[in-house]
């Protein structure tokens, strides 16, 4: 390649890849704002560590949550539409996302040591690399202008 963007050589299937990360990620927004909004009652539902870790849930994480799943959603939307900046939305997607998940890996005690709940934000944390890392292959290739 002579270092010239052919946007036009992406494969087919890249769209469909760009349209499964964008599910995903509305599905995080969906998980965001069903959370954020849960009542006093749903939150007393739940099992009591769980409950307890979310109760104690600080601000910048929820901050961070909201972050990871709004700038995932625009790099899935920036990879559908091929453009330079989804690898960077990704990328800081994944760091809001690390953020998020400090909190129960490195200072929640009803997390640390419980791989049932942390299971889930592994897949989410591998999940971010993946897209920062395919998207990131893709624009080397040409693929996103």
């Amino acid at each position: 390649m002579t270092g010239q963007l052919n946007i036009n050589a992406a494969p087919k299937w890249l769209l469909w890849v760009g349209i499964l990360f964008l599910l995903w990620n509305l599905m995080g927004i969906g998980a965001f704002a069903s959370q954020w909004s849960m009542s006093a009652d749903d939150i007393g539902k739940l099992p009591p560590d769980q409950r307890d870790l979310w109760l104690a849930m600080p601000g910048w994480a929820w901050a961070a949550y909201a972050i990871g799943v709004v700038v995932g959603t625009l790099g899935a939307i920036g990879l559908l539409l091929r453009k330079w900046w989804a690898p960077l939305a990704f990328a800081l997607s994944l760091i809001a996302v690390l953020v998020q998940f400090s909190y129960p890996f490195l200072f929640a005690q009803q997390a640390q040591g419980d791989m049932a709940m942390l299971a889930f934000p592994i897949f989410i944390v591998v999940m971010a690399i993946i897209q920062w890392q395919l998207s990131r292959a893709w624009q080397r290739k040409g693929w996103l202008a």
